[in-house]
């Protein structure tokens, strides 16, 4: 069903036509000749496989592209005025954008400051710190408001992102994975309160790679094509039974179904523990926060750690790669490699095949360097990178980044593998992808500790569960 020219005027919220775009010239476009109508009060979700230009579409739509990066051709209109028109101040109580990676849109140090520095920013005429506690409380970080934003988690930070983003009280909320990182109870909260702003009037254009959370209250949803153009055939609520094989052979999410032949490792019955930890506490920003915990990982397992947002995965994790404070024993069986949960963070070179060449000459000093440029590409072609080896890791998608992430570890060969939030901001052929990797090379004696709010993976391929918890570590029966 073609949907925009059902549409009155009147309705409509943001519409475009013959959208292309580029990151600079003679390069190819992201998408090209792309048309969109959204109508006031939709909730549209756009959906479609790792680095087709979802993410680049988002930034056009809120008027953050061309203006800070690439070259645009066509016109966006919202609300049927030219967007290239509006003024910052005027645009950002229009539309608002939060972003995949939270990182990239905070400009202050605490919290509340945060979203006090949004409120300045259009001129809010309230009470802003009555404002600035009611979106806190909003999102659930009432009680963070005079954190530091660099001691909270992912998660929390995510949480942060979208009250800033509501801050400015724009009619029209772009959204881009904004689930990522979240445990499921974060996840629930937050489909509950952008439903119920949705009913109240506000139009919410989402790109995610999962339409779960957004079922009781979507629209429509939009497929991209692997070319970078939108699919103008939109699938309701009410028809996603019907178009289940639209979603599984474009390898996007349906449901957990490509779970159903994995299965743990085997591990040896006289498996060494690899990792080996005995009351230790773990120290978050000075301060003890995991206390008196001990667990065992043999060789060759794969172990997930769970937990709500800020219980401390990625803080375990940190303390296992020796980057982290802790007190008490803990023992490796070997190096370790850890794979951030923001992949930006690691990125030490400026082109993707000197990223991995780095990590070759550390391992292999005395290697060869065309021996190593040979590795190198190999490795890059198995995962799906060898056609942006000259490419910044900068320009990559999300997900290719993570994805690239994962390989600097691997190219190492460390025989223990630290995960934070491994498959994040992957369709489902990807993140297969990603996990049949991880299982030859666990076949081969790779053990894995990942963090991961994705808890059907955690139980269909993981050894032995950790939940975190009220400051304590429990083993999950799986």
């Amino acid at each position: 069903m073609s949907w925009g020219g059902a549409m009155k005027l009147k309705e409509i919220q943001l519409s475009c036509k013959n959208l292309s775009f580029s990151y600079g010239k003679g390069q190819e476009p992201v998408f090209s000749g792309l048309s969109l109508t959204v109508g006031k009060g939709e909730a549209v979700l756009l959906m479609g496989p790792s680095g087709c230009g979802k993410s680049t579409l988002a930034y056009c739509l809120a008027g953050l592209y061309p203006e800070y990066a690439g070259e645009l051709e066509g016109e966006i209109f919202l609300e049927g005025e030219a967007l290239s028109s509006y003024g910052p101040a005027r645009r950002a109580k229009t539309v608002s954008i939060l972003f995949q990676n939270p990182d990239n849109q905070f400009c202050m140090e605490r919290v509340e400051h945060e979203v006090l520095f949004a409120l300045e920013n259009i001129n809010y005429q309230g009470d802003m710190r009555a404002r600035t506690e009611k979106l806190l409380e909003q999102v659930g970080l009432a009680a963070w408001a005079s954190y530091p934003i660099r001691t909270l988690s992912g998660g929390m930070k995510q949480k942060l992102a979208l009250a800033t983003a509501l801050a400015t009280g724009a009619r029209l909320l772009i959204l881009d994975e904004p689930f990522a990182n979240l445990d499921p109870g974060s996840c629930a909260a937050l489909a509950d309160l952008l439903g119920r702003m949705n009913r109240q009037g506000l139009t919410l254009l989402v790109v995610d790679h999962r339409f779960d959370w957004w079922k009781p209250f979507l629209s429509r949803i939009l497929l991209f094509q692997n070319t970078g153009s939108l699919n103008e055939t939109a699938i309701s609520r009410e028809e996603l039974k019907e178009n289940r094989e639209e979603f599984v052979s474009r390898g996007l999410f349906y449901d957990d179904g490509w779970l159903a032949d994995k299965h743990p490792p085997e591990i040896l019955p006289d498996a060494k523990p690899m990792v080996w930890a005995e009351g230790i506490t773990l120290f978050h920003d000075r301060k003890p926060f995991l206390e008196d915990i001990s667990f065992e990982i043999p060789k060759g397992s794969v172990t997930a750690l769970v937990g709500s947002c800020g219980s401390g995965k990625t803080t375990l994790l940190h303390a296992i790669a020796g980057v982290g404070r802790f007190r008490g024993r803990l023992m490796l069986g070997g190096k370790a490699g850890l794979v951030f949960q923001n992949p930006r963070f690691q990125f030490l070179r400026l082109s993707v095949e000197e990223e991995i060449l780095l990590t070759l000459r550390t391992a292999k000093p005395k290697e060869l360097e065309e021996k190593r440029k040979e590795r190198a590409d190999a490795l890059l072609l198995e995962f799906g990178l060898l056609e942006w080896k000259k490419q910044s890791p900068y320009a990559l998608s999300q997900g290719q980044q993570r994805r690239l992430a994962l390989l600097a570890m691997l190219a190492g060969d460390c025989p223990l593998m630290l995960l934070d939030e491994p498959t994040y901001a992957q369709d489902e052929r990807s993140t297969r992808f990603i996990w049949e990797l991880l299982e030859r090379r666990v076949s081969q004696g790779l053990t894995v500790v990942m963090a991961t709010h994705d808890l059907a993976l955690a139980r269909a391929c993981s050894n032995q569960v950790l939940l975190l918890e009220d400051g304590k570590l429990k083993k999950e029966l799986l």
